[in-house]
């Protein structure tokens, strides 16, 4: 009789524990989705705040902004995310816009960046407009709001933190 219990025991805590686990996987990916919001939307304040201002001829000072970004890394409460920073795939991108995207698991969340945005290379060179940035856990960045080929930019220097992509290699993984 015991060994029955034993192993009704175990057979009822399997099933509680396959029963509790889609709850546990979408609680992860709100966390990290939230956390990803937080941090997009600290990117997308810094380059409002910047456009505000006038942009600077090339050569001038300009106005500039660090943000400091944090995103938690991947454990058993947060499933992994990234803060993708100037384009993101399969996301419309326009010569006067950009965007920061937050990528949990499959999805791809976008907030629209009201000016152009370009990274600039640890070498000080100027990548084209389908350069961004990807973030996995914690970054900063220097916005500099800039005159580039006559057009209003927010120039993004990552100073750490931040990995460099062009949208034709991206792969797409969080």
């Amino acid at each position: 009789m015991t060994v029955l219990r034993v192993l009704l025991a175990v057979a009822l805590a399997g099933a509680l524990t396959a029963a509790a686990a889609p709850v546990v996987e979408d609680a992860r990916e709100a966390n990290a989705a939230s956390a990803g919001h937080v941090a997009a939307v600290d990117v997308r304040d810094a380059v409002v705040a910047l456009a505000a201002s006038t942009p600077a001829p090339p050569g001038a000072p300009a106005a500039e902004r660090t943000v400091a970004l944090t995103l938690p890394r991947a454990d058993a409460a947060t499933a992994p995310a990234a803060l993708l920073v100037g384009s993101a795939p399969d996301t419309p991108d326009a010569p006067t816009t950009d965007v920061a995207a937050v990528r949990v698991g499959g999805e791809l969340r976008t907030t629209l960046l009201p000016v152009d945005l370009r990274v600039r290379a640890a070498d000080g060179t100027l990548r084209d407009d389908a350069t961004g940035l990807r973030i996995t856990h914690g970054a900063t960045l220097t916005l500099r709001y800039v005159l580039v080929d006559r057009t209003p930019t927010v120039v993004v220097a990552p100073a750490a933190g931040a990995t460099v992509y062009t949208r034709a290699r991206h792969d797409g993984a969080a």
